[in-house]
């Protein structure tokens, strides 16, 4: 880092390791989870966010042993999802960054929103389907092995709606704060 990010500190040995490891394991995170951040962005994201003070792309660069024009390309990435900003500092004509650090609580509730979200479109698609195989079980022939198949097939579906409308009231419970009750949900993903 420069002297004028760090006013001249020295991180021992132990630390700077500590650093290191969750910078690498930060930018492989990213790219696993957010997907439109790379690992490059995440190990910047990483950096910043453990940074008290503001970087330079020159600090970045030279911190991750990475080139200046990626570092560059990345900024901007992540300036356009928010997850950074730029910074002024007073004497300087550089380009400072630093995180925006209520990320992870806005990731975290965006993750939850979008999977809430899925489960309640996955059960609207079930009881669509359950309504549609009814239909079927009632156009078979009493005396064919398709009418066992379309009960064996109802019954799938189901436990289908049973494993997302636990999931779903899990969440209800969540968003309103009431104790959530796991249990349901636990026996429809372990039990065989």
């Amino acid at each position: 880092m420069s002297q004028e990010a760090t006013h001249n500190k020295k991180y021992s040995h132990g630390l700077e390791k500590a650093l290191d490891r969750f910078i690498e394991s930060a930018g492989k995170i990213s790219a696993n989870m957010l997907g439109m951040v790379n690992k490059v962005g995440g190990q910047i994201y990483a950096l910043l966010f453990l940074s008290r003070e503001p970087l330079s792309l020159d600090d970045i660069s030279e911190i991750l042993q990475v080139s200046k024009g990626n570092v560059s390309v990345n900024i901007r990435l992540l300036e356009e999802f928010k997850l950074v900003k730029k910074i002024w500092v007073k004497g300087s004509r550089r380009d400072f960054y630093e995180a925006n650090r209520d990320y992870p609580r806005k990731f975290l509730k965006g993750f939850f929103d979008r999977l809430r979200e899925g489960i309640d479109e996955s059960i609207r698609i079930i009881n669509r389907c359950h309504g549609q195989f009814n239909e079927a079980l009632n156009e078979c022939d009493p005396n064919s092995s398709q009418l066992e198949d379309a009960r064996f097939m109802l019954r799938q579906l189901d436990l289908l709606k049973l494993f997302y409308s636990a999931a779903s009231r899990m969440f209800d419970d969540f968003y309103q704060g009431r104790e959530i009750n796991t249990e349901l949900l636990r026996q429809v993903i372990l039990e065989e």
